[in-house]
């Protein structure tokens, strides 16, 4: 391989993941995670809606 891409011994770290700790203390009925899609209220985060602006846009299609 070329040198530049790779250079033995001097590896990259390209991403490293972090998972919390979970401490189950607190839990949803089974109805109410089967709605959030979790059973953990700390890891329930719902997203945003947000309006889109669609001015001055174009679609193509």
């Amino acid at each position: 391989m070329n040198g530049d891409y790779y250079e033995r011994g001097k590896e990259k770290q390209l991403a490293r993941a972090y998972i919390p700790f979970q401490i189950m203390n607190q839990v949803f009925s089974p109805s109410e995670a089967l709605k959030k899609g979790t059973i953990f209220p700390e890891l329930y985060m719902p997203y945003k809606k947000e309006r889109m602006n669609l001015n001055g846009g174009r679609l193509y299609g």
